[in-house]
């Protein structure tokens, strides 16, 4: 119930999908913090850790592993 609530829930949660802006902002701050979603979610206002690593994963990963950009991390 609570994590439905962290994660669904919250009136201030972001819907919709993620913007060029904050896309450009999770590959910055991923660059720098690894794979600490909770502290890249909290300076990107509106969206959850639960989110960022999701579209991480899904979306970013991938793109900048085929342009070569994501070499260096295998994970």
């Amino acid at each position: 119930c609570r994590l439905r609530w962290t994660n669904y829930l919250r009136p201030d949660i972001k819907r919709g999908g993620i913007t060029a802006q904050e896309e450009l902002l999770n590959i910055w701050l991923h660059s720098i913090l690894r794979k600490r979603w909770s502290v890249i979610a909290s300076h990107i206002p509106g969206r959850t850790d639960n989110k960022i690593k999701n579209y991480w994963n899904t979306h970013l990963k991938k793109q900048l592993l085929q342009m070569g950009i994501l070499w260096f991390c295998s994970s």
